[in-house]
């Protein structure tokens, strides 16, 4: 509260007051500006935490095997089969034709058997009781309807607690035909396995034709007239078995059977399938007649038109013909294919495993013109990645230089960084250059550091760069070890010990592992005396909590070692993971190296709020003590001017009374 300017001093004590609290809050000021410097180096940490961050995810994204899998993958005809390069995957280019799709079975009930889907089923003369789809056994009541057969069956799930393989759905033919639709899940041949457990109900909506659950289905079958088996075994070599057929799909085709020196019955069946791609089974029966089945069950126009055993003709018929059950609304089909002329078969339209690696998708049918898919290791992705691991440690260079500058005295307009004077940052960007420069000698290759693949430092600015030109050839040439420079391995001399997970506390070296016994084992590092017993084990997976092995698990079955043996097991840490376990610890949200410099920023801080509250109610207090000291002096003065005034009153009364 001021005082007025119009007390009988005359003096303007607000101004002077103010003056006087201003001056001792600059002591306020000051201690601002420190906080603001405080927050400054905060924001600039997590500006650093987030640079560190970047870089580890991005040598992350080089610490795995798979992260080599980068390939530039081509088809001649997308729209039959593409391809697509994985783990194990080589450079190669693969001719496939596509003789069939896989398809999913369907089954459907009879036509006319349900007239209400909401009435139950046993009021129909179904006979209710327990059902089994692929294994899993499902109860119907005597009261439940078409609705809730349908809802139990896509509810129902296997001894592992998963929904079974199939699907159900009800179709409306018409206001009084309903019928049950169950789909499987999975494509292939092979189908689902339906029974009927206890009463007859799969049997009643004409599903199955037995409680085993026979589908009625029926596969297409040739049977030579003649003993085509003595027919064969006479031919000389050279003579061949030639023949017009058509098979399951309708295609026409003409192939011969060159009996070669050598040549058995199996090479003559093995011969016979191919000429059918595969998609039909051979073998002679007890007469000698050959037999072909076809290997998809259903409706089929698998047959044999003309054939001539070494210029004799030969009649082939039909005994069987293929067709589809009653309840079958479309068998489950296998895909079949060839590669590179070699004929297989697939439950599903992706197959995976054939060409190690490679999973080729099939989307359509051509089986007389071939596909060219062809699958080539993408090294500028690679060498991208790599740059980008390097682009992340130039920027944390950047920073470094930037943060931590200390201005010029001689240059007024230069500035110092929010970090200037603080060496923490330059040790950290020293011990991740040390990284990119470390020597591999683990490593039992030509490639044992990443200077001998390209990397070099830009001596003006101190940034990463990538020679082209090595990198390239090093990929080329020595494709493995470059990969090896980057990932984590644990190899064994033990087949049966794969490496299954590592952290930052895992130390790379080579180590003796026994089996102690059934549940656990023990692993002393080269060059140490002390054994360091794992956890017991859970299933075929071995860990370790304690010692340079800490955070390790093996796969490793029971016995893989045995008892009284021992085995050797190295890990060798890449420089991804090295980088990586570097930023996890500088990182650490609880005792990481920018977590205990900011917490210490935000302590001063916080020391900083409690001594600006200390001043400002010092302030207060010095602010009221003046105003209380000018108020006195104002009241003393209005005082004496009073009193003179009376004094002054009283002579001139006195002087007065005296003339």
């Amino acid at each position: 509260m001021g005082i007025s300017v119009n007390g009988p001093s005359g003096i303007d004590t607000q101004y002077i007051i103010d003056s006087l609290v201003e001056l001792e809050h600059t002591k306020v000021t000051r201690v601002e500006n420190q906080k603001k410097a405080y927050q400054l180096k905060i924001d600039a940490y997590s500006k650093l935490k987030t640079l560190l961050t970047d870089l580890g995810s991005r040598a992350g994204s080089l610490s795995k095997l798979t992260s080599f899998d980068l390939f530039t993958e081509t088809s001649t005809n997308e729209n039959v089969a593409t391809i697509t390069g994985g783990a194990g995957s080589v450079d190669g280019t693969y001719d496939v034709r596509v003789f069939q799709l896989a398809t999913n079975e369907k089954m459907i009930s009879g036509d006319g058997l349900i007239a209400d889907q909401n009435v139950s089923l046993s009021s129909l003369g179904m006979g209710v009781g327990t059902i089994s789809i692929d294994g899993a056994e499902i109860e119907v009541d005597a009261d439940d309807t078409l609705q809730d057969l349908r809802q139990k069956i896509n509810s129902a799930t296997d001894s592992e607690g998963k929904r079974i393989g199939v699907s159900a759905s009800v179709l409306k033919i018409a206001e009084d035909n309903f019928r049950l639709v169950l789909t499987a899940k999975e494509s292939g041949n092979t189908g689902v396995e339906y029974s009927d457990v206890s009463g007859s109900l799969l049997q009643d909506l004409g599903i199955i034709t037995s409680a085993e659950g026979d589908k009625g289905t029926t596969a297409q079958q040739l049977t030579s007239a003649g003993n085509l088996q003595s027919a064969w075994g006479a031919l000389a070599d050279g003579d061949s078995v030639q023949f017009t057929a058509t098979d399951r799909t309708g295609r026409e085709f003409t192939a011969t059977v060159v009996k070669r020196t050598g040549s058995t019955e199996e090479d003559f069946l093995a011969d016979m399938r191919d000429a059918f791609n595969g998609m039909a089974d051979m073998e002679f029966d007890g007469g000698g007649s050959l037999v072909i089945t076809d290997k998809v069950g259903g409706s089929s126009q698998l047959a044999i038109s003309e054939m001539t055993v070494g210029g004799a003709a030969e009649t082939v018929d039909v005994t069987t013909w293929g067709d589809e059950g009653t309840g079958v609304l479309s068998v489950g089909k296998d895909s079949y294919f060839s590669i590179e002329n070699i004929y297989m078969s697939n439950s599903s339209n992706s197959a995976t495993g054939f060409v190690s690696g490679v999973t080729i998708d099939f989307h359509s049918v051509s089986a007389e013109q071939s596909t060219t898919l062809t699958l080539e290791r993408d090294k500028d992705a690679i060498k991208n990645k790599f740059q980008d691991m390097v682009d992340a440690y130039n920027a944390l260079v950047r920073f470094s230089k930037s943060s931590t500058k200390v201005a010029d005295p001689n240059d007024e307009d230069d500035k110092s960084g929010n970090l200037a004077g603080d060496s923490t940052v330059k040790s950290i960007v020293s011990q991740i250059n040390w990284m990119f420069h470390q020597q591999f000698d683990s490593l039992n290759q030509v490639y044992t550091s990443f200077n001998m693949v390209g990397l070099k430092t830009n001596t003006q600015s101190g940034e990463l760069e990538v020679d082209d030109e090595m990198f390239d050839k090093a990929i080329n040439d020595r494709f493995d070890e470059v990969v090896n420079l980057f990932i984590t391995m644990g190899t064994s001399d033990n087949n049966n010990i794969v490496l299954g997970t590592q952290n930052k506390d895992t130390q790379p070296g080579i180590y003796t592992i026994e089996e102690v016994d059934a549940t656990t084992f023990r692993a002393q590092r080269q060059g140490d005396t002390v054994w360091y017993t794992s956890e017991s084990r859970t299933g075929d997976i071995v860990s370790f909590e304690n010692g340079p092995l800490a955070g390790l698990s093996l796969t490793a079955p029971a016995g893989s070692i045995g008892v009284g043996n021992s085995a050797t097991f190295t890990l060798s840490k890449g420089l991804s993971s090295i980088i990586s376990d570097a930023i996890d610890n500088l990182t650490d949200s609880q005792e990481g190296l920018v977590k205990l410099r900011t917490d210490s920023w935000q302590h001063s801080m916080d020391r900083a709020d409690d001594k600006i509250s200390q001043l400002e109610e010092r302030i207060e207090s010095y602010r009221l003590r003046l105003v209380n000291q000018f108020s006195a002096m104002e009241q003393t003065l209005s005082q004496m001017q009073s009193q003179s005034a009376n004094m002054l009153s009283a002579i001139s009364s006195f002087q007065y009374s005296n003339s």
